[in-house]
């Protein structure tokens, strides 16, 4: 108990002001918890190439392995790269790139780990996915295989689906394929 002119005060507080306290301290405790929530679900790396991209100028008839010398008939390259935001390398990220899509004789794409073999096409000899682990330069490299395409199998669709996996979180990118041509 203290004294104030005279007056004696009771040293307890009063209840009104303990809910009013209380109130406030919730908002800033609630807005506190969210803010790591938000800061995790920013992606860790950027993937090149990303979601929304499209790769048209590829042939079908692309099977003949990433050694070959014609370059008429040879495997596509496909180079994934992961970078930090701030566009470093990002080493040791695992990459899988899945490709899916097919026309009326088989699957129109092929993906292998580079060098992609000389085989008989995605048709006959297919490989849906590869994984690779990205290199000292946030690399991973790849080779894509393309089907020989017949004249009514134009224009051919295909999707690309690159997952990258780097310290337990995952990113996703679609990437469209559009064959209207072969060799």
């Amino acid at each position: 108990m203290t004294l104030d002119k005279g007056k004696a005060k009771s040293s307890t507080i009063d209840r009104r002001k303990v809910v009013i306290g209380t109130a406030w301290s919730i908002p800033a405790i609630a807005i506190a918890a969210a803010t790591p929530a938000l800061a995790t679900s920013v992606p860790p790396v950027v993937v090149t190439p990303g979601t929304g991209s499209v790769i048209s100028n590829w042939k079908g008839d692309h099977h003949y392995g990433s050694l070959e010398d014609d370059l008429d008939q040879r495997s596509y390259d496909f180079p994934v790269t992961v970078k930090d935001v701030n566009g470093n390398p990002v080493v040791g990220a695992t990459v899988t790139v899945t490709v899916s899509g097919q026309n009326d004789d088989g699957d129109v794409l092929g993906v292998y780990a580079y060098p992609a073999p000389d085989n008989g096409g995605p048709e006959s000899d297919p490989s849906p996915s590869a994984t690779l682990v990205t290199g000292a330069d946030g690399v991973a490299f790849f080779a894509v295989n393309t089907q020989n395409l017949s004249s009514s199998e134009r224009p051919s669709y295909a999707t690309m689906t690159v997952t990258v996996t780097y310290n337990g979180v995952s990113t996703v990118s679609v990437i469209q394929v559009v064959l209207t041509e072969s060799d």
